[in-house]
């Protein structure tokens, strides 16, 4: 529609516009938060291991328990184990090797108590997200990169570990003290 043929908003939907443009860029930030937060912790493997947990528990509910005096079963027990490593995967990723670890042991327990860990699903679940949030490592800070040869212990590996100290000793060669007649050396005072 060519310009001349629109009406003119006025203040009302001028107003209007602007409060979808912000509604949009509210939109946009949620989602980059969301995105940051998901990626500062491991929310695959988190993910899977809830998912683990409630399809055991699912699966043991559904089954009539076999002694009316067992209040819980243990297989829900272990469900509920399982889904609270999950969780706590999510909510406190810093102590993410306990909760992964306890998270897989847990879901190879279910495989005797709880109609094989949920007909093997659940505990397939329960190992695979304990395994990837076990993998998982937070990103590094962006700061300056190491040198060419990688992390500091990577050096005595690949071999260039006294590659400065060579340098330095090719600069100013301990031969003489410095004395009066010879000036310091760079670096010496």
């Amino acid at each position: 529609m060519p310009s001349h043929a629109r009406k003119s908003r006025g203040a009302r939907g001028l107003a209007r516009a602007a409060r979808l443009a912000g509604a949009a860029r509210h939109d946009w930030v949620a989602r980059h938060d969301w995105g940051g937060w998901r990626r500062s912790r491991p929310f695959p493997g988190a993910l899977l291991t809830v998912a683990g947990g409630s399809e055991i528990a699912a699966v043991r509910l559904s089954l009539p328990s076999r002694s009316p005096l067992t209040i819980v079963p243990p297989g829900v027990l272990i469900a509920a184990g399982i889904v609270a490593c999950g969780l706590l995967l999510l909510l406190d990723p810093v102590q993410r090797s306990m909760y992964a670890t306890a998270a897989v042991l847990l879901a190879v327990s279910a495989l005797t108590t709880a109609h094989l860990g949920g007909y093997l699903a659940g505990t397939v679940l329960g190992a695979a997200g304990g395994a990837l949030a076990f993998a998982w490592v937070p990103a590094r800070p962006p700061g300056p990169s190491p040198g060419r040869a990688g992390p500091p212990g990577f050096t005595l590996i690949v071999g260039g570990a006294g590659r400065d100290a060579d340098r330095a000793d090719r600069r100013d060669p301990p031969d003489r003290p410095a004395g009066p007649d010879r000036p310091a050396g760079p670096g010496r005072r």
